[in-house]
């Protein structure tokens, strides 16, 4: 849990294949928001790799349009108000309009993922930031509360002082009220 926001960890893995050395197996992290995009990104980096890794013997079938470069540095440019036009490096990877096209799609994927770990990392970031704030808060309350109990304490003292006082003048008044009628009787 990030906050009430739930929060699920995946690591997915391929083993590896007995029968072929190469095949080493693979293991993914993820984390997200939910168990099936988690399962999502992870299969996706699995896959990647392993197009990227094993691309020559996966043409002919469905995995020959995935790209053999990772999407994340794959150029792309576009100028405003022109199509969006793949760069060098990744003419050089796609070998179909297929893989360009899935190379455009998995871009846009990855930068996604970036996005939205950003996010996550800011939420993260302003969530600490709120409970600090927060103690912040509660620690100035308390102490707010104690300083309004000493000037209450002060008050009364205070008022204890002031009311002896005025029962030593009263006291002094009285002698002073007693000695001079006994000098006068």
């Amino acid at each position: 849990m990030i906050g009430e926001l739930q929060w699920f960890a995946v690591q997915g893995v391929v083993p590896p294949h007995g029968g072929r050395p190469a095949w080493t197996g693979w293991t993914c992290n993820s984390d997200g928001q939910t168990p099936w995009e988690v399962a999502q990104v992870a299969a996706h980096a699995m896959l990647l790799n392993i197009c990227q890794r094993f691309g020559d013997e996966l043409t002919g079938g469905p995995a020959a349009s995935i790209p053999r470069a990772d999407p994340a540095a794959a150029e792309w440019k576009q100028a405003d108000g022109c199509a969006l036009d793949r760069g060098r490096g990744e003419r050089a990877e796609s070998s179909s309009p297929a893989m360009s096209a899935v190379m455009g799609v998995l871009k846009l994927f990855s930068q996604r993922e970036d996005t939205y770990a950003q996010v996550m990392v800011a939420v993260c970031q302003a969530q600490e930031m709120q409970q600090k704030a927060e103690k912040r808060a509660c620690k100035f309350r308390k102490q707010a509360r104690l300083l309004e109990q000493a000037q209450k304490d002060r008050n009364d003292w205070e008022d204890i002082a002031e009311y002896r006082r005025q029962q030593w003048v009263k006291a002094i008044r009285e002698r002073s009220q007693a000695g001079s009628d006994e000098s006068v009787g």
